[in-house]
């Protein structure tokens, strides 16, 4: 598609497939937390754990997003970066453009795998439930400053397609229109 119709028009702009059913999950997750369960708090961390990888995916679609408004009307492709894992993934967010509390996002995103990760790859390393479910209390923390970091991320990114298809693109609009 013509990218002058994805900047004109905000619904086009990188969003998630499917929000109302991250939404949904992310109420699980909560619901699984209040359970004060190592079983409630495990399905906590997976759910968390996918939320997380899809902010940072998105704000890797935003990052590239802007990139192309930026250097239009020359194109640029970018690789699928569906199929990596959330380490990488974070890696090719730290390798996108700037953007507002990029640096703060991406720590707390590296927070939340380190705890994720010493929690799953050390399960049975543990010496008692209450150790696992101490560390697993700190993601439910992680996770909440992420999700907030994510949404002014997002939302930056949002008003600079608005800036773009306002300062950049109006003319282009208008001459589709003649």
């Amino acid at each position: 598609m013509d990218f002058i119709k994805l900047i004109n028009d905000s619904e086009k702009w990188p969003s998630f497939e499917s929000p109302s059913h991250l939404d949904e999950l992310n109420e699980i997750a909560d619901e699984a937390f209040k359970k004060n369960t190592i079983e409630g708090y495990l399905a906590m961390l997976l759910i968390y754990h996918q939320l997380c990888e899809e902010m940072v995916k998105l704000l890797i679609e935003d990052s590239r997003f802007f990139i192309k408004a930026s250097i239009y009307p020359t194109e640029i492709k970018f690789p699928n970066s569906n199929k990596i894992m959330f380490g990488r993934t974070i890696e090719q967010l730290k390798e996108s453009v700037e953007f507002h509390n990029k640096d703060l996002f991406i720590q707390k995103c590296q927070s939340f795998n380190e705890v994720r990760n010493s929690v799953v790859h050390g399960l049975t390393k543990q010496t008692s439930v209450n150790t696992v479910k101490n560390k697993l209390k700190k993601v439910k923390t992680i996770f909440d400053q992420i999700f907030n970091l994510f949404e002014e991320s997002h939302d930056w990114f949002h008003l600079c397609f608005k800036d773009f298809k306002k300062d950049k693109f109006i003319d282009y609009d208008n001459e589709s229109n003649l």
